[in-house]
């Protein structure tokens, strides 16, 4: 079950968290940075250390989302 969630479920929420977050936030590292933030402090409060190596992967697909958002809010605009 844990593995499933960390294949499949977190990844999705971070990437979900990334296009929500930059809809509100409009700034990219800002939205990034809370998803990294929140998955450090889930890596030492509720998992252990190896499953850092995730957080920086949870981010990417967050950066990933921003970005998405971003590029398609300039091109609606232009």
């Amino acid at each position: 079950m844990e593995f499933l969630m960390a294949l499949l479920v977190f990844p999705m929420t971070s990437f979900l968290f990334g296009i929500i977050g930059q809809i509100l936030a409009r700034k990219i590292f800002v939205v990034v940075g809370t998803t990294f933030c929140v998955w450090l402090v889930a890596t030492f409060t509720i998992f252990n250390e190896s499953f850092l190596i995730w957080v920086f992967i949870y981010s990417l697909f967050s950066l990933i989302g921003a970005l998405m958002v971003e590029f398609v809010g300039k091109s609606k605009y232009e």
